[in-house]
């Protein structure tokens, strides 16, 4: 889970997890600027350090190094 929390300190966001078990972590990447908050909902693969951000019709997939860096969308 490492990648995902470094990934979230570099971009800004506050880690909401809604739920977990052996292969995958989900929940809200949450942003705020001027008071106001903006939630994206996300699931991160443990094992091969995907996120998917938006799961399901409008998903992007971000592949994470061990440090947390896109090393592919």
């Amino acid at each position: 889970m490492k990648p995902l929390v470094n990934y979230c300190r570099w971009q800004g966001y506050v880690l909401r997890l809604q739920g977990r078990d052996e292969t995958a972590v989900w929940g809200l990447l949450v942003q705020k600027k001027k008071e106001i908050e903006t939630a994206t909902p996300f699931r991160f693969n443990l094992k091969t350090w995907q996120l998917r951000l938006h799961p399901g019709a409008n998903e992007e997939v971000v592949q994470l190094d061990e440090m947390g860096v896109v090393v592919k969308t």
